[in-house]
This record gives C-alpha cells, structure tokens and sequence, in this order.
C-alpha cells in the first residue's frame, strides 16, 4: 500500500517506522525541519534498551495522493488539516485523535471510505526523530462510513495488531475517559501517568472523576471506567502525558476536544460535574505559559 501519514508527533513516527517494511510509506510533518532530518537520518526508536533506525520518505504537509491517508495531528491542527484531505487522492482515511470533536469535521470530507481509531501502545517522543517505545499493545479501528473490516488484512503485523470494533462511538468514549481523567490530572499535578495511580490521595480524585464522567457517558459503570483508568496508568507508569507536556512546553493542550466536549455534553444532559469544571479551568489557565511546570 501507499500509506502516507500526517503528523510528525509520536503517533504519526510509531506508525511510519511499524509499516516501512510492508508498505511505501510517506510522512508529512508541520515543519520543514523535522522533514529534512527524518529524510536524511531516518526515525530512531528506542525499545527495550534497544535502538534502531528506520527510513522513510519525509516531506511537509502538502498534496496527497495515496491508497491510505492517516492523520495523527492534535485536536487544534484539525482545522488546517481537513482542508488539506478535502482535495487529496485517497482511498481510506484513518483519523486517530483523542477526544471527539474531530467526528463533525470529517462530514466535511469527499472521500467515501473513513476509518477511527483509537491506540493502546505506550509511545513518548524525545526528540524530532526520536521515538521511545514503553509498551505495545493494539489499536483499534472502526467504520465511520463505507470502508470494510478487511482493512486489518492490509495494515497489521504480528508485532502491530489491529482490533475491529463495531460500535465506534463506545471504542471513543473509552479511549475518552482514559485521557479526560489521566491527561488533566497529570498536567496539573505534574507527575507521570504511574503517580495517580499510586498515590491514594490521586485515586480518589481519579474516583470522583470517574464517577462524574460515568454520569455524562453511562457506557460503561464508575467502577469499570476506575479499574480501566489505573490499569492504564500502570502499564504506561513512566509515561508523561501528551497534556503535560505541551503545558510544559507552553503550547496549547487538547483540553477542548477533551474535557471540553464532556463539559458540553454535561450542560446538554443537566449533569454537574464540578471536578473536570476546575480541572478544564486549571488547564486553561496554564496553557501557553512556558516555565510554570517543571519536572
């Protein structure tokens, strides 16, 4: 397949580096830096003390004509990026964000087959080209509109597995939670994912947001959503969350797909849910200051 992916973040450089020995792949980064490196030097990943390089073609993002078309951006680059897939050659689109405010923006798009996804894995960038590898798992994948379940077929490995889910609106409200709680509470908190889970005063603050967030999407049970939340902060203890550090780095967070959705869904609904009104403030009132969170 020609598989060409936008977005040079830890996401976007994963995914290249696990389909450059099956496929044709391309990688469109925001910068032309970035680009010219991973052209020149390949991505570098860093698994169980080991590294190696892989080569992929890299270029700024631009025009594109593939068989699939993954965007791994940031929530707040969606804008930009739809109106780059409105002309693009393709035959799939595979989003792969965090949060759902991304769903209303793909209406927009021309292409019949369109695909989400939500990852598993334990992915941290550290640097332009660097990738560091804490935990496989799998990514799953579903059916916006058209497409079929044999695209697994196509783009998995034995070591990068892929899960069909049917129902895309449950597969994205898990993944939500899990990033609604963990990614807020670690950037305020300013610790690494394992700490909420360890500490007991963290975990019953993990309690009361799950308990809120049970309220807005009944889904799934308080207790479910509680044991799902810490199981993920234990087998990505040593993570960073992507919240905490675009707060450290001063850039904006995804606090608006995120929290900002549920608080949205909590008005429609009638539901109070006063934790993640002071977590979101917390946040907000921390983004695009540089400096104010060290680690």
């Amino acid at each position: 397949m020609n598989i060409h992916i936008i977005g040079g973040g830890a996401v976007g450089l994963f995914f290249a580096t696990e389909w450059s020995g099956n496929h044709v792949v391309t990688l469109q980064t925001r910068t032309k830096q970035q680009a010219e490196r991973i052209q020149s030097e390949g991505i570098c990943v860093i698994e169980n003390g080991i590294e190696t390089v892989d080569h992929v073609d890299s270029k700024m993002i631009g025009t594109v004509t593939a068989d699939l078309i993954v965007v791994a951006v940031k929530q707040y680059h969606m804008g930009e990026i739809i109106k780059v897939l409105q002309s693009a050659d393709a035959h799939a689109i595979l989003f792969i964000q965090n949060g759902m405010s991304h769903l209303d923006l793909m209406n927009e798009l021309p292409q019949k087959n369109v695909y989400v996804a939500s990852i598993e894995h334990g992915i941290v960038k550290m640097d332009e080209r660097t990738i560091q590898v804490n935990g496989r798992n799998k990514t799953n994948i579903g059916i916006y509109r058209g497409g079929t379940e044999t695209i697994i077929e196509d783009i998995q490995t034995k070591s990068f597995p892929f899960e069909w889910r049917e129902d895309i609106q449950h597969m994205l409200i898990e993944k939500m939670a899990a990033n609604a709680v963990i990614n807020p509470l670690t950037a305020v908190l300013q610790v690494k994912n394992g700490e909420i889970a360890d500490n007991e005063q963290y975990r019953s603050i993990v309690k009361d947001l799950c308990q809120e967030f049970a309220s807005v999407y009944p889904d799934k049970t308080e207790e479910e959503i509680f044991q799902s939340v810490l199981s993920i902060c234990n087998k990505t203890a040593d993570n960073e969350s992507s919240m905490l550090k675009d707060v450290k780095a001063g850039r904006p967070t995804e606090i608006d797909a995120i929290v900002g959705v549920l608080l949205k869904e909590a008005e429609k609904q009638d539901q109070c849910v006063p934790s993640f009104h002071i977590l979101y403030n917390m946040v907000k009132g921390k983004e695009n200051k540089p400096g104010l969170i060290s680690k």
